[in-house]
């Protein structure tokens, strides 16, 4: 895996993609990484002051209601509950329970070894959405931002495992231990995929990443991630999923179902023979006819290409369209 030294500027949200990368080039990044291998970008400390840390984590904490769909605490080792870290919130209206996390115990149980994870942490915080939305301009994809904190102990947050989306991960504070297996099936999908487990010992970098690191991972590799004893870490993951074959086939499909109806027929479970290779014949037509069609496929890809979706923008108190649809 190349490990790249990136410059002395911090991290600005405006830069985006390019920013993150630096000194590779987001066209190289695009051009000869992207989908096919590692890259570590070694940054020089405090790089990611002015878009996240530990202040702003607390400020968040502080004033976000524990929603259980965004906030989760990983493998306590004492089994210990995101619920049981929560108290009820004060307040005059009685709308719903909600509660908000209890400083002591949510510290008592990160101290214990628990992981905390925050989902789409963009969302509550703009710098980070603006960096967001200008990673989703480079990649044309939908980016999420999932943030992992840890006080130091010992516990894995998630056992060795790979993700079926690409990752960018941002070491905004703290020491963070990684080790990182190849793929064990090329190019794997989700829930179509089962890659064995990588064999023992078959790891391709073992490190740890430092506070202004980035470390960028195709779908597919696996990686252990384990905290450093005493060392507390906050890290940020932008992951995308980008199109593939496989969705390109679905968008077939959806074609083809509005075009041909031997596509949106039944299967011929109940036909005599010569009926049910008929139907065969003529469905195995439409599939070549389609797969052949000059420019069809193309099309199709350039309709997944399309960009991410925008994120709304309230102009309150002006009345106008909320924004929607692809960027």
């Amino acid at each position: 895996m190349d490990t790249l030294i990136a410059g002395a500027s911090n991290c600005a949200a405006a830069e985006g993609l390019a920013g993150l990368l630096s000194p590779l080039t987001e066209s190289e990044f695009l051009r000869d990484r992207l989908g096919v291998e590692p890259v570590l970008i070694r940054g020089r400390e405090r790089r990611f002051t002015g878009l996240f840390g530990w202040s702003r984590l607390n400020d968040i904490l502080a004033s976000q209601r524990a929603d259980p769909a965004r906030v989760h605490l990983v493998r306590a080792a004492d089994g210990t509950s995101l619920a049981s870290c929560c108290e009820p919130v004060p307040q005059l209206a009685r709308r719903g329970r909600p509660t908000r996390l209890r400083p002591d115990l949510l510290d008592q149980a990160l101290a214990a070894g628990a992981t905390l994870v925050v989902d789409g942490i963009e969302e509550l915080h703009p710098p980070l959405r603006d960096l967001v939305e200008g990673v989703e301009s480079s990649l044309g994809a939908l980016v999420q931002a999932n943030l992992y904190v840890n006080l130091g102990g010992a516990q894995q947050g998630f056992h060795t495992h790979w993700d079926d989306h690409d990752v960018l991960v941002l070491q905004t504070e703290g020491i963070k231990h990684w080790d990182i297996h190849p793929p064990t099936t090329e190019h794997p999908v989700g829930v179509l995929s089962d890659p064995p487990r990588p064999a023992p010992g078959a790891v391709s970098w073992s490190g740890e990443l430092t506070d202004g690191d980035v470390l960028y991972l195709p779908r597919g590799w696996w990686h252990t991630v384990r905290a450093v004893e005493g060392a507390p870490s906050a890290h940020l993951t932008l992951g995308t999923r980008l199109p593939s074959a496989g969705d390109l086939l679905r968008r077939l499909l959806v074609h083809l179902v509005g075009v041909h109806g031997i596509v949106r027929q039944d299967l011929p479970r109940f036909a005599d023979a010569d009926r049910a290779d008929g139907w065969y014949t003529d469905l195995r037509q439409v599939l070549t006819a389609a797969a052949t069609e000059p420019g069809l496929l193309e099309r199709l890809a350039a309709e997944l290409d399309a960009g991410a979706p925008v994120r709304p923008r309230f102009t309150l108190p002006h009345r106008g369209p909320v924004e929607a649809g692809p960027r």
